[in-house]
């Protein structure tokens, strides 16, 4: 009888799998150019509630994985839960920084571009606010990327995370890191110099340590970007076990950050390496949290609930709100002559008035869909005004469709500038390599 009942679970898997398989969603870039231009008329009322039942209806509004979150092509997905409803609210307006948008005005106007011998695109002489303030003409899709790539981040940035890996079968395993974010160079800070003396060379940098669980315990990386766009990121690893740290091999630029599912490209890369095509200026459905709110693991599903839920890390109904917001659409493709890459396509979502790229998503290289960067962010406080941070997101998330398999985090509040705590304010230390060596002091 056991063996039976074994093998009609085991039929009905293997039926179910090659459903799921056959259903996958594979690259059509006519996908993203029928998303609502940002020029339509059309648009979703304040008040419309999107659900299971009626997503078709507003599909075009939709960010393309969430159409695979919505389809029940995969395991994660979006179910009848009342969680899952969206609810879309009026479209929010963050004012650009009075700094940053003056640094813009001066100097946009000189910042170019120059072709590179293998075909990309690098960008000479930016020196502080979006580099490209009007991306138009030609290459205006090269424009957006480089706005994306440097989109205003405070001088100090500082949180605590909680992160949980769920796996296909709904097991969860959780870490937590202190997680600090520098920008060393083309600071628009009031009363900061654009470029630190200490930079050497490096634009911003990211440095992550794992505090649970206790077995991994002050392990850290440290992932500088230069800055000059074809040089590599340098990233470094703090071995507790060894008591030292190694510099990774340059050419990692696909391993895990940290055993997650992000991978080192999503933190730091390469734009000149990348062929860009423009998709389209449209309005998309995009998930802003409230502030109160956003910062607790109680508003995402399957992270303080008993189980991980369909869709693990969907932002609850309630905790935030979907609202029409303006995305540059623009599709990045790894250059052949570069080598061998993870991805075929790297579509970002980029926000147009913040320059942040809200969601990424990612297709392997058969051109099947695979994961989908989604951060959630809210508004931070910045010298008196709310505005989006690339690194203030308040749960960050990488899913990946393929494997059932998601690392999904909630953050602190962060910190920013004269905010972060004391020990985290010695930047000149923090953001070096040679600062590694002091963590077990």
């Amino acid at each position: 009888m056991k063996r039976s009942i074994a093998f009609v679970c085991l039929a009905s898997c293997l039926f179910w799998a090659a459903g799921i398989a056959s259903a996958q969603m594979k690259w059509n870039e006519q996908n993203y150019r029928n998303l609502t231009d940002a020029s339509s008329a059309a648009t979703v009322a304040p008040g419309t509630r999107i659900t299971i039942a009626n997503w078709q209806k507003y599909k075009s509004f939709l960010p393309v994985s969430l159409w695979a979150a919505f389809s029940g092509a995969y395991q994660f997905h979006v179910t009848a839960d009342p969680e899952y409803t969206i609810v879309v609210k009026p479209t929010t307006h963050f004012a650009m920084p009075q700094k940053w948008k003056e640094d813009g005005e001066r100097y946009g106007g000189q910042t170019r571009l120059e072709r590179t011998a293998q075909g990309g695109y690098i960008m000479h002489n930016w020196v502080a606010g979006p580099p490209f303030p009007n991306p138009s003409g030609p290459t205006e899709g090269i424009e957006i990327m480089y706005n994306a790539w440097t989109p205003l981040r405070p001088f100090n940035m500082h949180s605590l995370s909680d992160g949980w890996l769920v796996d296909k079968y709904g097991n969860r395993t959780q870490n937590t890191s202190d997680d600090s974010f520098f920008q060393l160079s083309h600071l628009s800070e009031p009363g900061m110099p654009v470029n630190m003396p200490y930079a050497g060379g490096m634009f911003y940098v990211s440095r992550f340590m794992v505090l649970e669980p206790e077995q991994s315990k002050y392990t850290t990386q440290l992932q500088s970007q230069p800055d000059n766009p074809t040089r590599v990121p340098e990233t470094y690893v703090f071995l507790p076990s060894l008591r030292r740290s190694l510099r990774l091999s340059s050419a990692a630029r696909c391993s895990p950050i940290l055993g997650t599912d992000w991978v080192q490209d999503d933190n730091a890369w390469n734009p000149p390496y990348f062929e860009v095509a423009f998709l389209g200026e449209k309005k998309v459905l995009t998930n802003v949290q409230d502030p109160d709110q956003a910062f607790n693991a109680k508003a995402y599903v399957g992270i303080s609930d008993p189980t991980s839920g369909a869709f693990p890390g969907w932002p609850k109904a309630g905790t935030g709100h979907f609202e029409p917001r303006t995305m540059d659409i623009i599709d990045l493709r790894w250059m052949p002559t570069m080598g061998p890459y993870c991805f075929s396509h790297r579509v970002f979502y980029v926000d147009r008035e913040t320059w942040v790229p809200m969601m990424i998503d990612e297709y392997d290289n058969e051109g099947k869909l695979w994961k989908f960067g989604w951060n959630k962010y809210a508004p931070l406080e910045f010298h008196g005004s709310p505005f989006l941070f690339l690194d203030g997101y308040s749960a960050p998330q990488m899913i990946d469709f393929q494997n059932s398999h998601t690392t999904i985090g909630w953050a602190t509040r962060p910190t920013i500038d004269d905010q972060v705590p004391g020990p985290y304010r010695d930047v000149a230390v923090l953001s070096s390599p040679g600062g590694l060596d002091r963590i077990l002091q």
